[in-house]
């Protein structure tokens, strides 16, 4: 009798975790079949760390490890290509592109938005976007794709800016801090490959 109790048991422990299980396969109220939180709800969401934090921390430093990987420094050596020279130094931008995608999401989270305006949500999404597209240009090595899509990540960014930081004031220009190596050097310049330097918050 103890035995067959403990089948019982056991079998209705599985029929409840089961993909079958209505708990499992039926979607929060209000969201898309398809598209469950499963058990989350919108007051699971953790976010008590500051924008501020956040931007300094995440969204900065990942930025940094993406651009700090690409293009060229000109000092008075000569031009040195930054882009990464193995497999190590690929695999770092690529995981710092992944990372700041998906931080780009963190930015849409309860309380993050810094009002109702739409264009909040379409820069984080073009953040998204370009930093996807950089991943996938680090992963292929693409050096010349991966420069890009860096400017893409950049272009968001200062759109952003603009708005939130000067309020679109009107002659002021927010952007970033240039990156002194967003130029590309002339045809023909020899270039020398040189390791970039680990990202870092400017």
């Amino acid at each position: 009798m103890i035995r067959l109790s403990t089948a019982l048991a056991m079998a209705l422990a599985l029929a409840a975790c089961s993909p079958d299980s209505e708990t499992v396969s039926k979607a929060p109220e209000g969201a898309t079949p398809g598209e469950g939180m499963g058990g989350a709800t919108l007051a699971d969401f953790k976010t008590d760390t500051t924008l501020k934090d956040l931007m300094a921390h995440v969204i900065d430093f990942s930025a940094f490890g993406v651009w700090h990987n690409q293009g060229w420094l000109i000092d008075d050596t000569g031009t040195h290509e930054l882009f990464p020279q193995d497999e190590a130094g690929w695999v770092a931008a690529e995981s710092a592109a992944f990372t700041l995608a998906e931080a780009a999401n963190s930015l849409l989270l309860p309380g993050r938005p810094m009002d109702d305006d739409r264009r909040w949500v379409d820069w984080s999404h073009q953040l998204y976007t370009a930093a996807k597209d950089a991943q996938a240009k680090a992963l292929a090595k693409d050096k010349q794709g991966f420069f890009e899509a860096g400017g893409e990540m950049y272009e968001a960014c200062v759109s952003c800016h603009n708005h939130y930081v000067q309020g679109d004031a009107p002659g002021v220009d927010a952007k970033l801090p240039q990156l002194p190596n967003r130029t590309p050097p002339p045809p023909g310049t020899p270039v020398t490959p040189q390791q970039a330097a680990p990202p870092q918050n400017q």
